[in-house]
């Protein structure tokens, strides 16, 4: 058999943090959840060692992810996230402690990972270990419990998952389709909420010129890279294998309408 792949990654894995609801009056945010505290995010964020998971969990089949759902074909991508991506989120784990002890968690903290598997999608509970072994590294206490998808889904779209955090592999849509799904305050995901989001957001729909969509998607991406929203891990490319005495060749994308597209650019064998 033969493997074919996509021509730019379809997937991303980014760990979530439940409970990010900072729109004013927001009955679901919770103060007490650590990583309302910036720090604590990025402390997470340092904590773990990407280039291993990729390695070792991926096999290295992908590339690390700078800004969830942002690839440099992306409206508003911007070069600068992985230039300072390695002194601002790279694994370091004694600047993991010292970010978590300058937030109020000198001793460290607890905190719940969930983990799901789907079709094609059975790596969630592997990454979910790596992390615990990540995060005791810095003095965090982890318990991990693997659920239905289904419920997990629940749990955020309903915004009850301030009590933990989840690996979970999204496709690649247009910038503007993915904020409106996790970060508008009309989003399903709700994975991250706040004013400059929901106004910049709001921006965006209305705007027709390329420059200045290309602007604010660029606003909107910086915002998510400076606060750490989440946790972002890795992208893949989208593998096939075929039969190489029925398929001769297959160039295809991979991103638009899911993972496997194009199939009138398949070529038989003759």
């Amino acid at each position: 058999m033969k493997v074919f792949s996509s021509s730019f990654p379809v997937d991303w894995m980014t760990v979530y943090f439940g409970g990010q609801y900072y729109m004013p009056g927001d009955p679901k945010f919770q103060a007490s959840v650590p990583w309302t505290n910036k720090k604590v995010r990025q402390a997470l964020n340092m904590a773990v060692n990407r280039q291993e998971i990729l390695k070792t969990i991926f096999a290295g089949e992908g590339t690390l992810a700078y800004v969830s759902g942002w690839l440099p074909i992306s409206e508003g991508w911007n070069p600068e996230w992985e230039k300072k991506f390695e002194q601002q989120y790279g694994y370091n784990p004694a600047k993991a402690k010292e970010l978590l002890k300058e937030a109020g968690y000198p001793a460290g903290m607890k905190l719940k990972l969930l983990a799901f598997t789907n079709p094609g999608e059975s790596e969630g509970p592997q990454v979910a270990d790596a992390l615990g072994i990540y995060f005791k590294e810095v003095g965090i206490e982890v318990e991990t419990e693997v659920i239905d998808w289904a419920r997990l889904r629940d749990m955020f779209r309903n915004k009850n998952i301030q009590c933990c955090l989840w690996p979970n592999i999204i496709s690649w849509r247009p910038v503007e389709e993915w904020i409106r799904g996790a970060y508008s305050s009309k989003a399903t995901g709700h994975i991250f909420e706040d004013e400059f989001l929901e106004k910049n957001y709001l921006t965006l729909t209305q705007a027709v010129n390329p420059e200045e969509r290309n602007r604010l998607a660029r606003a909107i991406g910086d915002h998510l890279f400076n606060e750490f929203a989440d946790i972002p891990l890795i992208w893949f490319y989208n593998e096939v294998v075929v039969n190489p005495k029925v398929v001769a060749d297959w160039k295809y994308p991979g991103i638009g309408a899911g993972r496997s597209t194009h199939f009138h650019l398949l070529k038989a064998v003759k």
